[in-house]
């Protein structure tokens, strides 16, 4: 089950202090998800589009071809080589297919979702620390 996030008409404004607070915990989480998989290569948000939508449907195992649904914003033939350095690297892994032995499928290794789940509890508990204090309502 996926959670739309709803789209403000007009958002709040809030104070230039406020703004560089958001834009450093985003940088936090930015160099945790790095540290997390110890690789700067996987510093790209179309990894984080592949883990991240592989871990919410996280039962699931797909096939190469379909897997650069998940990274919406490359081409297909970019995304075949991302999936392949992932494998490579020990993040994705391939088996065979019990219903066509010529094919392969895709899961996340146990590695790669024990490292998104630390990545997302460290996510959360920064957001949490950032809830909007009641000293400071947003401006107008």
């Amino acid at each position: 089950m996926q959670t739309k996030i709803k789209t403000l008409a007009k958002p709040k404004k809030y104070p230039n202090t406020r703004r560089r607070q958001f834009i450093q915990l985003i940088n936090c989480t930015d160099h945790y998800w790095m540290e997390v998989l110890g690789d700067e290569l996987f510093h790209d948000l179309n990894y984080y589009d592949l883990f991240t939508q592989m871990w919410l449907r996280r039962n699931d195992t797909f096939y190469k071809s379909e897997l650069h649904r998940l990274m919406p914003h490359i081409s297909q033939r970019t995304a075949v080589k991302y999936i392949q350095i992932a494998i490579d690297h020990g993040f994705l892994v391939e088996h065979p297919d019990p219903e066509d032995l010529r094919s392969k499928r895709i899961t996340m290794s146990a590695d790669l979702k024990r490292k998104i789940e630390l990545f997302l509890d460290y996510s959360i508990s920064v957001f949490e620390t950032f809830s909007l204090p009641d000293s400071q309502p947003p401006h107008s």
